[in-house]
């Protein structure tokens, strides 16, 4: 019995040991280690988890246009690396050792040089890591170090410490990017899958090191449909001022701190105050953002919510506990869009094969001042369903391919669609604008385009009716008020058109008609005295009804970098020009020309308006937003942006006038003879540039080419605009190339062929131009 109970006791003993030396390991040894002496040091802090962004996809809902593809990337935690204080040899190591499996060069300097004559070792292993043969005295030189030779550089310095020193580009990065010691620094953006495992692998011998998980954005459809990059955007890293601006501050004293601390830099910055915003900000400095098209007017839908996790750091910021999620994370939305691809990629094929024809005709003008025009390279289309404002194709050219942006191994081809070294290059890169969507943030005159906003606008507003006749001489002549003459010719000079209705002045497109309902031709020099004489609308009712069809102000399209337009005023031109506004400017805003501006998506929506008798839509690319499981999160609504205040029978007479200018006009590839559908539309011909002197010794522009019309006529699907730059004197452009443009649009929204015996009057239309490889920034 006394052996039974000394033996309980002996195990007793020796279990209140072994729980007290572990007490000991686990917790006193452990926590001072960890600690420090003091444990009441250690806080908590918060990292955050980035989420996967949203993807993008077609019409259809699964064909892919923007998706986030995982990858592997190396990043650093300061705080876990050797210490630089403590174990500086074995920190550079491990430093070195990264840099040299993810091919990062290193700097070695030599100071001073005086050393190298009294080292001959030193000067022949600097040899061989790259240095040149005869190196001149001077206090310190610089050495560019190869990955391959990162390790035998930093032996080198360790021989030769007081001369040698060794710059880790991943210690300038911790440095750079000001983190606390328990954040994670990226090295090295998507590595490959055996690089991370032999990473994760050896991580025993890299502390501090850790291969972390990341999205990199991808563009699946760009490189073959290249017009889809102004529509889609692209994503890149967030600057300083997009910091400020989308982070919200807690109150409007730190509201107000953070954006006259920017203002020097970005600006005065509109900033949201939000108070529930005190502790982390929704975006990092090292987060990406969309930058353009729908990744910059989606971004809070496709970016999601970050996650956010705990940890415990030392006083020195040292991390010490494993994460602990608080809230987890929530990837982006996906975005369905309005946008077929085959539809675009069609739209795409078409105004390419359109501008190449300008191109022809520019190289075979017999006219020389024609053929030393700049060469013939961009356009734009732009088609919407004008009963909800659906956008089905919306091309601009040159375009690029926005992969660009997130593919690491086409940094050249990036630096030369930004800033390319070569002058002659940049020059013509501006001239190119490849990275303009001319569909929305192109402005341009419209031309005789106008005219049937023009016309609506006479009517309701009573200057004339649907039967009224005013005289058309060929040109209008007055006398302005300061004295100077001014004269108004129609596009073809010369020619009498007699009497004519607003359905015949759209038919031929009568400037002088349309100055005069605008401007008034009460003054005009050059009327007989039967002439019936109009006020006309003067330049005030003229904006009045140009703002019906919302012109002059953003569509308010779901794609960022939207230009306004222009429909100059009075007040406009004496605050911009410093000069009193004339009847001459009223007639030519009324004809599309001065100053008059729209993007080719304002003319497409303002034609929607005339096509459904004045209702007119805000113009959407995106149809749905939906999330990772394809669950409806939001479908996006038509919306109404304002129904135009013109009686439905002045809307028809307009129309009449449209499809007139179809079946009895110039534009004979819309035909329905020649096309195979019921076309209206108007052209337009837009003057720009210098003065040229024509072999008639006459001063003349160069001018654009416009067409705008819809389909089937008598119950509207389809409202095209195309615009060609440079065109409008080659052949009649406007006729013969952007009304072409046009009809082969519809013909593929429709799937209609043009008939199979068409009469000979129908204008042969061209082949595809050769194709050629891609070059970004090129057409």
């Amino acid at each position: 019995m006394p052996r039974l109970i000394a033996l309980r006791a002996l195990l007793l003993i020796v279990v209140a040991v072994l729980v007290g030396r572990l007490y000991q390991l686990q917790l006193v040894d452990s926590d001072s280690r960890r600690f420090g002496n003091d444990i009441d040091v250690t806080t908590r802090r918060s990292i955050t988890v980035p989420p996967r962004r949203g993807e993008i996809y077609a019409a259809d809902g699964w064909t892919l246009l923007a998706e986030s593809v995982p990858i592997y990337n190396l990043a650093v935690v300061p705080g876990r690396l050797p210490s630089r204080s403590g174990e500086p040899w074995r920190r550079a190591e491990v430093l070195a050792r990264i840099g040299q499996v993810v091919g990062l060069t290193s700097t070695l300097t030599i100071s001073p040089t005086a050393a190298l004559q009294e080292r001959p070792a030193l000067r022949t292993a600097l040899r061989n890591l790259g240095a040149p043969a005869q190196i001149t005295a001077s206090p310190a030189i610089s050495v560019t170090v190869p990955p391959a030779a990162t390790l035998r550089a930093l032996q080198l310095t360790r021989t030769h410490s007081d001369v040698l020193t060794l710059q880790s580009p991943i210690e300038a990065l911790i440095d750079r990017e000001i983190v606390r010691g328990y954040q994670s620094v990226v090295v090295k953006e998507d590595i490959s899958q055996s690089l991370a495992l032999a990473i994760s692998e050896n991580s025993t011998y890299l502390p501090g090191v850790q291969v972390v998980e990341g999205f990199r954005r991808r563009y699946p459809q760009s490189a073959a449909i290249p017009s889809l990059s102004h529509l889609l955007g692209y994503v890149g890293r967030i600057s300083e001022c997009e910091l400020v601006a989308e982070n919200p501050a807690s109150s409007w004293l730190t509201s107000l701190a953070d954006v006259i601390g920017h203002a020097g830099s970005c600006g005065l910055i509109p900033k949201q105050i939000d108070p529930a915003s005190i502790g982390l900000p929704p975006y990092q400095v090292d987060d990406r953002i969309g930058k353009d098209g729908l990744e910059a007017a989606y971004e809070a839908e496709l970016r999601g919510r970050m996650g956010i996790e705990t940890l415990l750091v030392d006083a020195l910021q040292r991390p010490v506990s494993a994460p602990e999620r608080i809230r987890p994370v929530e990837n982006g939305h996906n975005l369905v869009l309005t946008i077929d691809t085959a539809f675009q990629a069609e739209v795409e094929r078409i105004l390419r094969r359109w501008i190449a024809e300008g191109e022809r005709r520019r190289l075979a003008a017999t006219e020389d001042y024609k053929r030393n025009y700049d060469p013939i390279v961009a356009g734009a289309a732009v088609a919407i369903d004008p009963r909800d404002g659906r956008v089905l194709a919306m091309v601009s050219l040159p375009a690029y391919d926005n992969n660009v942006w997130v593919d690491p191994t086409r940094s050249a081809e990036l630096q030369a669609l930004l800033a390319p070294g070569d002058p002659a290059a940049l020059a013509e890169l501006l001239r190119l604008a490849p990275l303009t969507n001319r569909a929305i943030a192109g402005q341009y005159p419209p031309g005789s385009t106008l005219k049937q906003f023009v016309g609506a606008a006479a009517l309701q507003q009573g200057v004339i009716g649907v039967e009224t006749r005013l005289r058309d001489p060929g040109f209008l002549q007055l006398i302005e008020r300061n004295g100077a003459p001014f004269e108004l010719p129609n596009s073809v000079r010369n020619r009498d058109n007699g009497e004519l209705t607003v359905v015949d002045a759209l038919r031929l497109s009568s400037n002088v008609f349309f100055a005069s309902v605008a401007g008034g031709n009460d003054q005009a020099t050059n009327l007989d005295e039967r002439a019936l004489r109009v006020r006309g609308l003067d330049i005030d009712g003229l904006v009045e009804g140009l703002e019906w069809f919302h012109l002059g102000r953003p569509t308010g399209v779901d794609l960022a970098g939207e230009a306004p337009g222009l429909v100059p005023t009075q007040a406009w031109k004496a605050q911009t020009k410093r000069e009193v506004w004339t009847t001459g400017d009223t007639y030519n805003t009324a004809i599309g020309q001065g100053d008059m501006l729209v993007t080719p998506l304002q003319l497409a929506v303002a034609t929607g308006g005339v096509a459904t008798d004045g209702r007119i839509y805000r113009p959407h690319v995106v149809q749905a937003i939906v999330d990772g499981s394809g669950t409806l999160v939001r479908a996006v609504a038509p919306e109404l942006l304002g129904q135009a205040p013109v009686e439905p029978a002045y809307m028809q007479a307009i129309r009449q006038g449209m499809r007139d200018s179809v079946t009895n006009g110039l534009n004979v590839a819309a035909r329905e003879e020649c096309s195979g559908l019921r076309i209206a539309g108007k052209t337009g011909t837009a003057e720009f540039g210098p003065l040229l002197t024509n072999p008639q010794g006459r001063l003349v522009r160069q001018s654009h080419a416009w067409f705008v019309g819809f389909a089937p006529y008598e119950n509207p699907e389809i409202v095209v605009a195309v615009l060609i730059e440079g065109v409008g004197d080659l052949g009649d452009g406007s006729s013969t190339m952007a009304v072409p443009a046009v009809t082969q649009i519809m013909q593929a929204h429709f799937k209609v062929a043009p008939p199979a015996e068409a009469p000979r009057t129908c204008p042969a239309m061209p082949a595809d131009p050769e194709p050629a490889p891609p070059v970004v920034g090129q057409p």
